[in-house]
């Protein structure tokens, strides 16, 4: 039996500044992370950005293929530019 380790991650609402606990593991695509924060603010199925601090985060790639060890906040910021 395999242990998969769970990080918590804060995910911010840049719109309204409200904030979610998530649990997650490694292997967890940020696109997951950021279906559920859009269902759980009910917002609309647009283009978003997602950054930890000043670095930009791919939807595409897991947490740790992003460099995400737990504890950071990740931001959800419309995208300027639309998907």
């Amino acid at each position: 039996m395999m242990y998969v380790k769970a990080v918590r991650i804060e995910v911010k609402n840049t719109m309204t500044g409200e904030t979610a606990l998530m649990e997650v593991t490694g292997d967890t695509k940020l696109q997951e992370i950021l279906d559920s924060a859009v269902e759980l603010w009910s917002l609309p199925r647009e283009a978003y950005l997602m950054r930890s601090g000043r670095k930009l985060l791919l939807a595409s790639k897991t947490v740790e293929e992003n460099g995400l060890n737990g504890g950071e906040c990740i931001e959800l910021l419309p995208d300027p530019e639309g998907g």
